[in-house]
């Protein structure tokens, strides 16, 4: 069992005194139900290594030894939202990190929290990084003003994802410049020549990135129109005025790539509502993955790549900082594979330059 495996690492390596935190507590810092926790400490009971007695925390069995191991360090990942509301992405090479690290014997420590995430988090963020002493810091689904405080303070740390323009932090993150670039390119071939890409507002490096790309690939076609580039706010609903609008103009586009699994489903769906055949009439792209695309009709043709990879690349960039004492920058990305489905076709009639 997964959990009881990491509460049996941090027992060992020491982390906490004579006792455990309370079952709450232990839900909260795992990101699980406290009827999973319970469960892990039943296992750890049988294995001799706590004693719980009701009402009370569970304390933990002192082996016959002259002193304990001191801490391991610890790794904390910095996340805005829990777990449990995360994409399925997010989550799964959360799970594979916390194995990775379990295995040499390093802690993983998942501390979630808006407010860390504000224009004005640099107290919060002092008193965060203060209490909670990490030998590195992940940063998952940051903006500017959260790389540029850890930069700042020269707090060690590693962006989940792409550091921005002048951010000297290193960074793990897919390759959306040479994805995007890609599926422009593949549109291209196909006859298409009104092209849009959708973005969250979300303020991640890795969307200009994406803009960027699918910029270059669209102007490698001399009678192809420039790009049209929407950045909806979060939410199916945002995601539908945007599409009505692209679809009033004089020439609406006729491939979409969209940011993200739950934008394309949102497309694809209203497009079925209006009747509109993909691919037949609109072809569509997902930038990202999720495991549900699998199961729609037609295949959606996408970009894959698989979370134990993205959290393998993301544990060696946390030796190499832990190696050197501090945070260099440097980039690892990440091609992922195409996915060759079934939702791109030609254009159902030549495309209108504008």
């Amino acid at each position: 069992m997964q959990v009881a495996d990491v509460l049996r690492g941090e027992i060992e390596a020491g982390t906490w005194g004579r006792s455990l935190p309370g079952e709450r507590q232990l839900a909260e810092r795992l990101n699980v139900s406290r009827k999973t926790i319970r469960r892990a400490l039943a296992l750890l009971r049988s294995a001799g290594l706590v004693h719980t007695a009701r009402s009370r925390a569970s304390t933990l069995a002192q082996p016959d030894r002259a002193a304990p191991r001191p801490p391991a360090p610890k790794v904390a990942l910095l996340l805005p939202e829990p777990l449990e509301g995360a994409r399925p992405f997010t989550v799964l090479w959360v799970n594979h990190l916390m194995a990775l690290l379990h295995e040499s014997g390093t802690p993983l420590e998942v501390i979630v929290g808006s407010k860390f995430f504000g224009s004005r988090a640099g107290r919060s963020l002092r008193r965060l990084v203060d209490s909670h002493p990490a030998r590195c810091w992940i940063l998952a689904r940051s903006h500017r003003t959260l790389q540029q405080w850890f930069e700042q303070n020269r707090v060690p740390a590693v962006v989940a994802g792409s550091a921005h323009a002048g951010i000297a932090l290193p960074s793990v993150d897919i390759d959306h410049h040479a994805l995007c670039r890609h599926a422009a390119l593949t549109f291209l071939r196909q006859g298409h020549r009104r092209l849009a890409l959708f973005l969250e507002q979300a303020g991640h490096a890795g969307d200009d990135n994406s803009e960027r790309g699918f910029r270059e690939g669209v102007a490698t076609s001399a009678d192809a129109a420039a790009p049209l580039i929407c950045r909806p706010a979060k939410g199916p609903a945002a995601v539908m005025r945007e599409l009505r609008r692209l679809q009033a103009l004089p020439t609406p586009p006729t491939g979409f790539l969209l940011s993200n699994s739950f934008s394309y489903l949102t497309v694809l769906s209203a497009l079925a509502q209006q009747g509109r055949r993909v691919p037949h009439e609109v072809s569509l792209i997902s930038r990202d993955e999720e495991p549900f695309l699998s199961h729609l009709h037609p295949v959606p043709t996408r970009y894959a790549i698989r979370p134990v990879k993205f959290a393998a690349a993301l544990h060696q960039a946390i030796k190499r900082i832990q190696s050197q004492g501090h945070a260099e920058r440097f980039e690892v990305r990440i091609m992922p594979d195409f996915v060759r489905g079934a939702s791109v076709g030609p254009p159902a009639s030549p495309s209108v330059t504008s």
